[in-house]
């Protein structure tokens, strides 16, 4: 059985033409990414079966989804303004997904545990927040225990600080519950930190695919509520976060890493780290580095071009340290280690 969601969609509107096909896999966040207007929505809203006019065919894992109604194939849809019911609290929201779709109650118990909503229960939407309501939206799309979860750039609106604290439990959402995720989005900042793949659309076409930025791996050792102790080599770093001993997260270097050929010294960076050059391209100005054991590729950017030599070595320092759990066997990801 194909391990694909796989599609070959065509639509038209007034002033407007999506023609896409690709095969996506079932595992980890893939972005759906481009500027307002590609058609990054209308895409979704197909997948989904909520676009009676789109033509062409959608697959699940070998499943065929011709003629599907949007509740049969399994989705889990978070909108962008949430669209919750305003009549119901928090938790009348979480059993509508969960009554829908017969799921058992332990699976809302777990939804309402990973998201921490405990507290948020008997509120209604009217009174929550912007990042609260995002978290029940999210928990009412997994409480139908859905096969794939779809989002449409649910984060939007939001400051940067909020979206920090909830880029983590949409990793955890994924990486917990095992569901595999498509995510329109035009961040990089949500890229960088969420997504395992990124497939590029602009003007109603797929531009093609980029894989996940750079990120260090690291294995949980300990874990007190709101933190985590994450070992990355030989190297040890407590981080925000609920996570368990044993599980394999990605800290992503993001976008304002420092890379230097001498030791920085005393500064306020949250994490310094030495990496060996394995080989630099002087054609693209990356650096392809083992930093304790894992193989990563940086770009590296100096005024006078000059790249480092195979052998030497640098020191990555990073401002900010914002981790995610993430769909990795444990045994797999040692045996990686060189």
């Amino acid at each position: 059985m194909s391990d694909q969601l796989e599609f070959d969609i065509s639509l038209r509107f007034a002033g407007f033409e999506l023609e896409a096909a690709a095969e996506v896999p079932l595992n980890g966040i893939t972005a759906l990414s481009g500027p307002s207007g590609s058609g990054k929505t209308t895409l979704l809203r197909a997948i989904a079966g909520l676009e009676p006019q789109a033509q062409g065919h959608v697959r699940f894992a070998g499943e065929d989804w011709n003629g599907l109604a949007p509740e049969a194939r399994g989705v889990g849809y978070v909108f962008q303004d949430a669209r919750l019911f305003p009549h119901l609290d928090v938790a009348g929201n979480l059993d509508y997904g969960a009554r829908r779709r017969g799921t058992p109650r332990g699976l809302v118990d777990a939804v309402i545990d990973a998201l921490d909503l405990g507290p948020l229960l008997h509120r209604a939407p009217a009174t929550l927040s912007g990042g609260e309501t995002r978290r029940v939206a999210l928990g009412r799309a997994l409480a139908s225990g859905p096969r794939i979860l779809l989002m449409d750039e649910p984060l939007t609106g939001l400051d940067r600080a909020r979206k920090s604290r909830l880029m983590p439990y949409i990793a955890r959402a994924v990486a917990g519950f095992g569901v595999p995720a498509l995510y329109v989005t035009h961040s990089a900042v949500e890229i960088g930190f969420l997504a395992d793949r990124t497939l590029s659309i602009a003007e109603g076409k797929l531009q093609g695919w980029s894989g996940a930025g750079p990120r260090l791996l690291g294995q949980v050792t300990d874990a007190v509520p709101g933190q985590v102790c994450l070992a990355i080599g030989r190297r040890a770093v407590w981080l925000q976060g609920h996570g368990e001993v044993g599980e394999i997260w990605a800290l992503p270097l993001g976008q304002d890493y420092l890379a230097a050929s001498e030791p920085p010294g005393l500064c306020n960076a949250a994490l310094t780290i030495e990496a060996l050059v394995m080989q630099a391209e002087h054609g693209t100005g990356t650096c392809d580095l083992d930093v304790e054991g894992q193989q990563i590729s940086i770009g590296w950017h100096r005024e006078d071009g000059v790249l480092p030599e195979p052998g030497a070595r640098l020191w990555l320092s990073l401002p900010r340290l914002l981790a995610r759990p993430i769909q990795v066997n444990r045994e797999a990801y040692e045996s990686n280690l060189t």
